[in-house]
């Protein structure tokens, strides 16, 4: 490991213990040498640095390059990509706390392939272990691979599942990538390492602790491109990583349950709020692909805007199709007929009920801008 990688290499062992101040730093100072090497006088003028964040500093600064450490990497085949590299993960990057540093055994994800997270209670139902196992399985078959935490229960019978299938599968951990968590699912990260990656942005050696969970979740969402809850309790840790996905923009779906286990609770609460009903792997298929097209059309558009393309005027739409919920049929009738079922579950307004739906698709039936065939809605 050359001299430069070793300053980035000191400084992503910093980010655990203050990640913020990196980010800082890294802003007014530039490279990991320049930060690594701040005289102490200049340590002691940083007014945003607490105090102890500039005791962690001198410290790191008299313990010297990690060249142990970087043996240890070599030795284990842990790579590490900065976030100011080639190959560091686009989705990540983007997020206002991306780590500095993400430290990988296996590889990363690749970013022209489709992710969806799977995660739901460690404590699973046999229900929520066989409808893990067939999402991880069908979501493989299909060539979408399955990003989530290797915890026990859901989780880790989902990756394993996507593995099994031939599929790749990606775990973020709480931990170093070297510190296996729980030892019990030492067979699905050896699994996972073949066949996939696990990834962290904690440094080798780093137990898992408590705090680190919560932050790593961010990642979760952020490298899925569909977030599916299998089995969650009305209070669980699993909202903490719903809550990330929603506020970086991605849909979520969750599987529906028995209305007197406690353990479809918290799913059943999602599909009330507006989440997407996972009753078949073909509705997280076509959500996957629904979502593919909106980026698509994103990109289309901001090339056109960074080229200065004058787009062409769209062909004008019916004005009889003006209105929320029927410019919502509209646009999902465009690529593939459905039920009003599936319509619905698509739909993730909470304040519109299904009977309002289905008045809308009889008065489209009406006015001859639908179809209905053998219980399926396409345009006319």
């Amino acid at each position: 490991m050359d001299k430069d990688r070793l300053y980035r290499l000191q400084l992503a062992n910093l980010t655990d213990v203050m990640p913020q101040a990196v980010r800082s730093l890294r802003g007014e100072y530039g490279s990991a040498e320049r930060i690594c090497t701040l005289d102490p006088m200049e340590t002691d003028g940083i007014p945003y640095l607490k105090e102890e964040e500039k005791a962690e500093l001198r410290a790191a600064q008299k313990r010297g390059l990690p060249v142990e450490m970087a043996g240890y990497m070599e030795k284990h085949a842990i790579k590490m990509v900065c976030v100011d590299e080639d190959g560091y993960p686009e989705k990540i990057r983007c997020l206002e706390d991306a780590p500095y540093a993400l430290f990988v055994r296996g590889k990363l994800p690749d970013p022209d392939k489709k992710y969806v997270s799977i995660i739901g209670a460690r404590k699973c139902s046999d229900y929520g272990r066989r409808t893990a196992e067939y999402f991880g399985r069908e979501l493989a078959k299909a060539g979408v691979s399955v990003i989530s935490g290797m915890a026990r229960g859901i989780d880790g019978m989902a990756q394993e599942a996507c593995i099994d299938a031939g599929e790749k599968s990606y775990a973020l951990l709480g931990s170093g990538v070297d510190v296996i968590y729980p030892p019990s699912n030492k067979g699905l990260y050896n699994k996972l390492i073949e066949n996939g990656g696990v990834i962290s942005e904690y440094p080798p050696g780093r137990e898992s602790l408590p705090f680190h969970f919560p932050m790593r979740n961010r990642l979760i969402s952020a490298l899925c491109d569909i977030l599916l809850v299998v089995e969650a309790r009305e209070k669980s840790g699993t909202f903490i990583t719903v809550n990330y996905a929603l506020e970086q923009g991605k849909d979520v779906y969750a599987v529906p349950g028995r209305i007197e286990d406690e353990l479809s609770h918290g799913c059943n609460r999602l599909i009330t709020q507006g989440a997407g009903v996972a009753y078949c792997v073909e509705e997280v298929l076509l959500a996957l692909a629904d979502s593919e097209n909106r980026h698509r059309e994103i990109r289309i558009t901001e090339k056109a805007q960074k080229e200065g393309v004058r787009k062409e005027a769209a062909p004008a739409v019916d004005p009889r199709w003006d209105g929320e919920l029927r410019y919502f049929v509209r646009k999902s009738l465009l690529d593939t007929p459905m039920t009003a079922q599936e319509l619905y579950g698509r739909l993730g307004k909470p304040g519109v009920k299904i009977q309002e739906l289905l008045s809308e698709l009889m008065q489209l039936e009406i006015e001859g801008l639908v179809l209905c065939r053998g219980g399926r809605y396409e345009l006319k």
